[in-house]
C-alpha cells in the first residue's frame, strides 16, 4: 500500500513539474529557404523620424536587383498614415536604382521624403515576386512639440 502511494505521488510530481509548453507560429512567417528576400527593414510597415533608411537582403551573387522608392504628397487633404495608405495612383516615383548582389547579399541606403514612402524591391529573376515595404516618415520637430503638449486632443 505504501509503495502504491509513493509511486502515485512520484507520478503526480513528475506530471506537475513537466512544463506545459505550446508553440505558435509567428504572425510574420518567413520562408527561410527562399534565396531571394528582403531582411531589413523586417517589418512590412513602420514609422520613423529618419529620412534615410537601409534596405538589405539576400540574393545569389550577381543577381540584378531594382530598388524603386515611391513617395506621396498629401495635396488632396486625405491625411494618409499607416492605417490609411494611399492608392497606387497617389504615389510618385522618387528614385529607381539597379544594383547587383554580392557574396553576402545586397544593401543600399535610400533617401526618403516626409510622409508615406513605398520601397519596392524587384529581383530580376523570372518567377520571383517583388517585395515591398511601407515607411512613414514624420517630422521630428513637429511630432515632438505635438506629443509633449498637455492639451493634445485626438480627432
Amino acid at each position: 500500500m505504501k509503495r502504491r502511494i509513493i509511486l502515485s505521488l512520484f507520478v503526480l510530481i513528475m506530471v506537475f513539474t513537466i512544463p506545459n509548453m505550446s508553440y505558435a507560429a509567428s504572425s510574420r512567417i518567413r520562408n527561410t529557404n527562399n534565396r531571394y528576400q528582403v531582411n531589413v527593414p523586417e517589418e512590412s510597415t513602420l514609422a520613423t523620424g529618419e529620412k534615410v533608411a537601409v534596405i538589405s537582403g539576400k540574393a545569389p551573387e550577381g543577381t540584378s536587383i531594382v530598388i524603386e522608392v515611391y513617395g506621396t504628397t498629401d495635396l488632396t487633404g486625405k491625411k494618409f498614415n499607416l492605417n490609411k495608405l494611399p492608392s497606387a495612383k497617389d504615389y510618385i516615383l522618387i528614385s529607381s536604382e539597379t544594383i547587383k548582389s554580392g557574396s553576402v547579399g545586397f544593401g543600399k541606403e535610400i533617401e526618403l521624403v516626409n510622409g508615406i514612402n513605398k520601397i519596392v524591391v524587384i529581383f530580376k529573376i523570372k518567377g520571383e515576386p517583388q517585395e515591398q515595404r511601407i515607411i512613414y516618415v514624420y517630422d521630428k520637430v513637429s511630432f515632438g512639440a505635438t506629443a509633449s503638449s498637455p492639451y493634445l486632443l485626438s480627432k
